[in-house]
């Protein structure tokens, strides 16, 4: 008999833990939970970044390395005068695919309640207007062509290697 109270106590406990919980989250400010997006955002994204770095920086041949070294250089100057440029001209595919996927992934904010783009025009759609929804549709479609265009030149200006 006494599993069972003890069952029904530890069931009440963890409900009002549960709704502790939900009350401390639904007393967040606008601000701090404009602060948790950030921070969650700049988590995510710094350890994509950090990936695609070490990849880039992992694709120098060695021989590089040896051939900065034999010119005397010190292994900073090897990195910042020999490695680095390599580097960026590898990373730049990479990293403006990262880009454009933040810039969609900020419509992922609406579900902690920032108010957004995405999130106003579902305001007006609920209204039955559906438009609000297209042109936010269009916003993203064209922000993201121009990313796409602005990183597209950038990769054929470091493409100064292929003929």
């Amino acid at each position: 008999m006494s599993d069972a109270s003890d069952m029904t106590a530890s069931r009440q406990l963890a409900a009002g833990a549960t709704g502790a919980f939900y009350e401390y989250l639904a007393s967040w400010q606008v601000m701090d939970r404009f602060l948790a997006v950030i921070v969650a955002f700049v988590i995510n994204y710094a350890c994509y970044f950090s990936e695609i770095f070490r990849g880039g920086i992992e694709s120098i041949p060695k021989g590089q390395y040896e051939a900065g070294q034999v010119l005397g250089m010190t292994k900073t100057q090897v990195f910042f005068k020999v490695v680095l440029m390599q580097v960026v001209k590898h990373i730049i595919p990479p990293m403006s695919n990262e880009i454009i996927t933040l810039v969609k992934d900020t419509s992922l904010a609406r579900v902690i309640a920032i108010p957004e783009i995405l999130m106003a025009a579902e305001r007006f759609s609920g209204r039955g207007l559906i438009w609000p929804l297209f042109y936010t549709g269009v916003f993203f479609l064209v922000f993201n062509g121009v990313l796409t265009i602005l990183f597209n030149k950038i990769e054929k200006k470091f493409d100064y290697y292929k003929t």
